[in-house]
């Protein structure tokens, strides 16, 4: 067990460097967040020095960072203030969705995808990125060529969002709130929704956070819509048991960050207690900021130039639509 635990050490110690000497560099630029320094930094060391194999098992363990922070993160959000967010925000998302899926499937046939790769940029701009790609290629019985491709697309334009969407946001005046929105509905992969939202400011990454998670509680029903759609079209087999399907693809931290928002709410986490999860959900995210930075593999983005013109077509139409919506309903 302690051998096992051993190997992901290097990786993490890596990650506690990266993201630490992210927030050095932050301090000496004023009115700044740390966040795009150790994504930056990260980003640096991985694709100008070739990192050792013992490395990896710790960076990829990212993932599981950002989601035992966004759980803790729930602690310092009462749950009314989560059903707010979230109920103003989720009729946005399920249009976010639908402009996705219906813009991706319309630029496929146009510059000639094969449907289930428009599916796919579809699914994983719409709702979670990479993960809503991994759940839907078996579900939809893509090809893994087609969910390589589709990942590689949306890596490539999570990259570049991370840094375009705070300076956009920063010369539109754009205020915590709708910034916050913003980022939650458009965004594809959690960690960079969260990091883009922090990179702006503390209020905008809970606000990030929340809707991002609005999205990403839909992951199992659009991924169940899309199986049923493509086997009543006799290209795959018939979903046998629809409630266990939706469980499956359901991501479990938002459960985790429902429960810590109950407990929050209830009083059995008190202010104090809050205040020290609150911390660990910040050292958390410091790991994953990082993390994201170490796992951007520049080579690996190298898609073909058709889905990347679909990829850009939808990514675009979606960040024009979302910023229209949050203009007019959130202000």
């Amino acid at each position: 067990m302690v051998r096992k635990a051993t190997k992901y050490l290097p990786g993490i110690l890596l990650m506690l460097i990266v993201g630490y000497a992210g927030k050095i560099v932050a301090s000496y630029v004023p009115h700044s967040e740390y966040v795009l320094f150790a994504i930056a930094i990260g980003m640096i060391v991985r694709n100008l020095f070739p990192l050792p194999k013992f490395f990896a098992p710790g960076i990829a363990s990212y993932e599981l960072w950002m989601k035992t922070g966004v759980a803790l993160l729930g602690a310092r959000l009462a749950l009314q203030e989560v059903f707010l967010i979230g109920a103003s925000g989720m009729v946005l998302v399920i249009i976010e969705i639908t402009v996705a899926i219906v813009t991706a499937a319309y630029l496929g046939r146009l510059f000639g995808l094969k449907e289930k790769l428009a599916s796919l940029l579809g699914i994983g701009i719409g709702v979670c990125g990479v993960s809503a790609i991994i759940s839907s290629t078996s579900a939809i019985e893509a090809e893994e060529d087609d969910a390589a491709y589709a990942i590689a697309t949306i890596l490539l334009f999570g990259a570049i969002m991370l840094f375009l969407y705070p300076a956009l946001g920063t010369l539109l005046g754009m205020s915590d709130t709708a910034f916050g929105y913003w980022t939650g509905l458009s965004i594809d992969n959690t960690a960079e929704a969260v990091a883009t939202g922090f990179a702006f400011s503390e209020a905008a990454g809970n606000i990030a956070t929340v809707v991002k998670l609005s999205r990403n509680a839909l992951m199992g029903l659009v991924v169940l819509i899309m199986a049923l759609y493509y086997a009543r079209k006799g290209i795959t087999g018939e979903v046998q048991n629809k409630a266990a399907f939706l469980w499956s693809r359901l991501p479990k931290f938002l459960i985790g960050f429902l429960a810590f928002s109950l407990l929050a709410t209830v009083g059995f986490i008190t202010p104090s207690h809050a205040k020290i999860l609150n911390n660990a959900s910040k050292w958390l995210f410091m790991l994953t900021f990082a993390g994201v930075g170490l796992s951007t593999d520049f080579k690996r983005m190298k898609a073909g130039i058709k889905p990347f013109l679909v990829g850009f077509g939808v990514e675009a139409i979606v960040s024009i639509v979302t910023f229209t919506l949050v203009y007019y309903v959130i202000g």
